[in-house]
């Protein structure tokens, strides 16, 4: 017995240095390498492009139904968030991952949502820039890499694992070069899409927690929102 069990364990080495394993996919390797640079993402800004597009809304007017914002993104961990719009008109969403203010200057008015639970109604926006260290526990990950037609850049397709409020799929795209964050698109149950287009990408600069407590101009009217409601 214990000369069959030398043997057998004989015969798995020399499988094993006649018939190495294959190496890992360039998939594999493309997600490991995401997943180790954002790791320790803690905070991140970026000047972006939002275009929001309602193919429902086409059908039902015949005419296009995208609308194409552009500003700066603030974030950090866990569920800080500013979206600083600054065309077509000024607006800003700031929210300290209890409060959500939306500020609209021209109208010299902020709407202010208390006791909102972020998780739910800023759920994946927040998921995504927090996970993006982890992604192969949080999602299903399918990763085409760049120079597959008509892919330039890496591009991942994420399912979430557990269901809940959220979109249905989130595609993220990501340099060749060293993996920076260029942008991603959030998909509805309705087909509603939501392309955010990045640049100027900045990991891990400091920011202050106050800046996520927006501070009302004085003569800004003030609406309070239903409780939790958005």
């Amino acid at each position: 017995m214990i000369r069959f069990k030398a043997s057998a364990a004989a015969a798995v080495i020399t499988a094993i240095l006649l018939f190495p394993l294959p190496p890992a996919s360039a998939s594999d390797e493309i997600l490991t390498s995401i997943q180790k640079r954002y790791a320790n993402l803690d905070s991140l800004t970026a000047d972006y492009v939002r275009v929001t597009s309602t193919p429902a809304m086409e059908g039902v007017f015949q005419s296009s139904a995208k609308h194409t914002a552009a500003g700066r993104l603030f974030y950090r961990k866990p569920a800080k968030l500013i979206l600083d719009q600054s065309a077509p008109r000024a607006e800003k969403m700031v929210t300290n991952g209890d409060t959500v203010w939306w500020f609209i200057q021209d109208e010299n008015v902020v709407h202010r949502y208390s006791n909102v639970d972020v998780y739910t109604e800023l759920k994946p926006l927040l998921d995504f820039l927090g996970g993006l260290g982890s992604l192969a526990g949080r999602f299903a990950v399918k990763v085409t890499p760049a120079g597959t037609p008509p892919n330039v850049n890496h591009r991942l397709d994420l399912s979430r694992l557990q269901e809940g409020s959220g979109p249905t799929g989130i595609t993220v795209w990501l340099a060749p070069q060293d993996f920076t964050l260029v942008g991603f698109k959030l998909t509805s149950l309705t087909g509603e899409t939501t392309v955010f287009t990045l640049t100027g990408v900045r990991l891990n600069p400091k920011l202050d927690d106050r800046a996520f407590v927006f501070e009302i101009p004085a003569g800004t009217k003030v609406i309070e929102e239903a409780r939790g409601q958005m």
